[in-house]
């Protein structure tokens, strides 16, 4: 899912959306981002190269070519940049909005912004707005299996566990062999009980990646409740009954 996708979160709680109208306006410098006979493509790669090194100075870069004309790209690398710098909910903003432009490109870019978005939604602790750019993206794009891994992981977000294994199942109708969703679906059956189901999804992302350190820890996790489980029937089966009279 791009540079960013599949960025940890954590539990802290989410805020509340940010609308993309905030998103503010800024005066650029009076310096050129490169030569003006360089190529579009060019120009977006010099600036998300800098992102890495100077995310404040590429995002000023990024206002400058766009208001010179830059268009998508222009846009694009000013999110990147933002997102670099740590201003995750105006980023996945500006990509959803960028998303929800016909006129922007084809639909196969569009569903990038999208998918873009809604892991920046995740990182930026709302799971409400990872669902809803991750569903929009869907609609152009049902068979997209980046999208529907990002949604499954903004319903577990949002507790809906059932969901989330349902969005993997059907990533996996699209595509058997992928790893992360054989491992985030095995620990979402984990949460709803379902342990043998859990267990076999684990041990085929194994398969598949023997190296994988987050399926070996989903198995191991799904190992000690089962181990867990048999401790506490059997010393439900071996506790006396009381005496009755």
């Amino acid at each position: 899912m791009g540079t960013y996708a599949h960025a940890q979160v954590t539990d802290s709680d989410a805020a509340q959306n940010l609308q993309f109208d905030e998103i503010p306006d800024v005066v650029p410098t009076p310096q050129a981002l490169a030569p003006e006979d360089m190529d579009f493509d060019q120009l977006h790669e010099q600036c998300l190269e800098k992102i890495n090194d100077d995310p404040e100075t590429a995002f000023e870069d990024a206002m400058i070519w766009q208001s010179r004309g830059g268009g998508r790209r222009a846009r694009h690398c000013a999110a990147l940049a933002l997102f670099a710098a740590g201003e995750t909910r105006m980023a996945a903003a500006q990509l959803e909005q960028m998303g929800s432009e016909p006129r922007i490109g084809p639909a196969k870019m569009r569903v990038e912004f999208y998918a873009q978005a809604a892991d920046f939604w995740l990182v930026g602790q709302d799971p409400t707005a990872a669902y809803r750019a991750a569903n929009s993206g869907l609609d152009l794009a049902k068979s997209n299996t980046d999208l529907r891994i990002i949604r499954a992981r903004a319903y577990a977000k949002l507790g809906r566990w059932d969901y989330a294994e349902i969005d993997l199942t059907s990533t996996l109708a699209y595509d058997p062999v992928n790893v992360q969703a054989l491992i985030y679906r095995a620990d979402a059956r984990r949460r709803q009980g379902k342990l043998e189901d859990g267990l076999a999804d684990a041990e085929r992302a194994l398969v598949l990646d023997e190296l994988s350190v987050e399926a070996a820890v989903v198995r191991g996790d799904i190992r000690e409740e089962m181990r867990l489980a048999k401790v506490q029937g059997e010393a439900s089966i071996q506790r006396p009954q009381s005496e009755t009279e």
